[in-house]
């Protein structure tokens, strides 16, 4: 298959063609560069979103259950989840598809796993060329979620027009220990299994800290902190709600 027959069937949606796009990408080959300006026409449409935070806060949970919701507006949605990359293989260690794969099944939905490989940024080295991929095939919304991410690991906010960090109740007494990073690129804060205890205690340390460093000027996004248990599917639309307010 030629670059121009293969871009076509990427804006034409067709799956084989996405996975193939991605995995040129993926795999530094020498088509890449003319792969991607067959797509650049094509760009600007989809809307980008990065869910990030340290491991175990329930991401993969919260983007499947986020994606759902976006479903049910009628809106299609690309996913791309960045996992650890195997020692052995180079591939994806954790493959999110796994734990998605109630979403996966829709034909609206396309979730593609990239492993890091070797990326200190919490995205893969390639997410942002995939995202294009998923832009150009006519998706409304793109996901990145990422590996839990530390102090030089923040180039997610590059890559996402709305970033979220999410958090648990544990993280309440860590929260003004927390690297400074982390905290500034977020444009609103998740406190996911909320029905666990120290909840409400992590969400006041955290409007807190947010306390300290508004300016009050007149056009300042100020993030805000949102309660969700994405397990019961409970705070999701209050996240799409925040979602739109900073688009």
């Amino acid at each position: 298959m030629t670059i121009p027959e293969l871009a076509d069937r990427v804006k034409s949606r067709d799956r084989h063609a996405i996975a193939r796009a991605i995995t040129t990408i993926e795999n530094d080959d020498q088509s890449t560069g003319r792969l991607l300006r067959e797509l650049a026409s094509k760009l600007g449409h989809a809307y980008r979103i990065g869910i990030t935070g340290p491991p175990g806060a329930g991401k993969s949970t919260l983007t499947s259950e986020l994606t759902k919701l976006l479903r049910s507006n009628g809106k299609t949605v690309g996913i791309i989840a960045v996992d650890p990359t195997s020692p052995f293989t180079g591939g994806a260690l954790l493959g999110d598809r796994i734990r998605m794969q109630e979403v996966s099944m829709d034909e609206g939905v396309y979730v593609r796993s990239m492993a890091t490989r070797g990326s200190l940024g919490g995205l893969s080295a390639k997410a942002k060329d995939a995202a294009d991929i998923l832009d150009a095939a006519g998706f409304d919304y793109i996901l990145f979620e990422t590996v839990g991410v530390g102090q030089s690991e923040l180039d997610i906010a590059k890559a996402a027009d709305t970033t979220v960090v999410v958090l648990v109740p544990e993280s309440g007494d860590a929260v003004q220990a927390m690297k400074s990073g982390l905290m500034e690129i977020a444009d609103f804060f998740v406190v996911n299994k909320s029905d666990r205890e120290g909840a409400d205690q992590a969400v006041r340390a955290l409007t807190t800290i947010l306390s300290f460093r508004v300016t009050h000027a007149e056009d300042e996004w100020i993030p805000a902190v949102i309660k969700t248990t994405a397990s019961k599917n409970e705070g999701i639309e209050n996240m799409l709600r925040e979602i739109d307010k900073h688009r």
